[in-house]
């Protein structure tokens, strides 16, 4: 699967470059061809910095809002299916960190199947959500001339999706990638063998693979 028919079946974006400081209320700028960024020149990269900067927030506000978004519990995710499949082809392009690392120490050419699975998801909630919308109101009604030139392409992660990253390999190649990952920072779980292939296992280690994204400039609580 590549990233138009993800975002097309899931109405989610898959992250271009997954780690584990991407948290709810991070600011991406959605461009209208190419991959979301999360970094625009000038202008904050979390919600409750837009916040302090406005003055709505002080520093003690920030970090303790930030704080208890990071604190979000994590819980199954709501997909109709177990394990998501990426194409090959695509995964190259992902510039996820377990792919990277794959990739560079044994070769996705040698990968027959590449799976996120056990899936969960961090949301926010709806007293956040509330709490949010509730400033951007201020904003808009105080503040909106000097934001709005700014925020027309800013939209807000309102949820994370994680999943452990599944590979599948034939059998042959079994002592050649077990070999590759020793020097990594890969924490692989045993591997699943059947008649001539090997399926493995890495920990999504907090770092979230997908997110769902609403426009700034349209929030709702």
């Amino acid at each position: 699967m590549e990233i138009r028919k993800f975002r097309k079946k899931y109405d989610l974006e898959l992250i271009p470059n997954s780690h584990s400081d991407i948290i709810l209320g991070t600011l991406v700028w959605d461009p209208i061809i190419g991959k979301p960024s999360f970094d625009h020149g000038g202008m904050p990269n979390h919600i409750y910095n837009a916040f302090r900067d406005a003055g709505y927030l002080d520093d003690q506000g920030l970090v303790e809002a930030t704080e208890k978004t990071k604190q979000t519990p994590i819980g199954e995710a709501h997909f109709a299916e177990r394990i998501i499949e990426v194409d090959l082809d695509f995964a190259t392009t992902l510039e996820e960190p377990r792919i990277g690392t794959v990739e560079a120490s044994f070769g996705l050419q040698s990968v027959k199947k590449f799976t996120f699975g056990d899936l969960k998801s961090r949301s926010m909630t709806n007293l956040e959500r509330v709490h949010i919308d509730d400033y951007l109101e201020e904003l808009k009604k105080d503040k909106w001339a000097d934001y709005d030139g700014k925020i027309r392409r800013v939209f807000m992660i309102t949820e994370l999706y994680y999943g452990s990253v599944k590979i599948v390999i034939d059998k042959e190649y079994k002592a050649e990638f077990e070999a590759s990952i020793q020097n990594t920072d890969l924490e692989l779980s045993p591997g699943l063998e059947l008649a001539k292939s090997v399926e493995y296992t890495f920990d999504h280690k907090n770092a979230p693979f997908a997110m769902r994204i609403e426009r700034v400039k349209h929030f709702n609580g």
